[in-house]
């Protein structure tokens, strides 16, 4: 008791570390919770696997056509995401028929498991009617597009 009087600022001055340690310890918690689980949670349970080559076939039946410029397809979840370049002469229809191969290559487990994507692009910076974006979920059988715009050109 007489080192406890003696060396009271000190024990004051543990005790209040140690109080703010556990406090910091509950921030912590708060603000930063369970860093250890998976980032997208418990949705990827029982994923389905796509191989490389699935993909690969995939821009090779899209760039197929001579209106596709470049082709870029990821995997992002549950989620396949496609981002096709097309020409400048390319009109809405003509670049929403280039999704009919999309779906052929993957089977119906992968058509069920995943969610579809499609971002179409042009490089034309006078034409405002692009970019169109498709979009198939899981569970239904085709694409749903973006609202189709006017085409109009800007004066260069």
């Amino acid at each position: 008791m007489k080192w406890i009087k003696k060396n009271k600022f000190t024990v004051i001055a543990i005790v209040i570390f140690v109080l703010l340690t556990i406090v910091a310890f509950q921030v912590k918690e708060v603000f930063f919770p369970d860093q250890r689980t998976a980032l997208y949670g418990d949705r990827l349970d029982g994923k389905v696997t796509v191989e490389k080559a699935t993909y690969d076939e995939v821009k090779a039946k899209i760039s197929e056509s001579d209106k596709v410029k470049t082709v870029i397809v990821r995997e992002n979840g549950r989620r396949v995401d496609i981002t096709i370049t097309v020409t400048d002469d390319t009109n809405k229809n003509d670049a929403k028929a280039l999704t009919d191969h999309i779906t052929e290559s993957f089977t119906e487990s992968q058509i069920g498991y995943y969610d579809f994507q499609v971002y179409i692009k042009k490089d034309s910076q006078t034409e405002n009617d692009f970019p169109i974006i498709g979009y198939k979920q899981h569970n239904s059988s085709s694409f749903v597009w973006s609202k189709d715009r006017e085409k109009t050109e800007e004066a260069s």
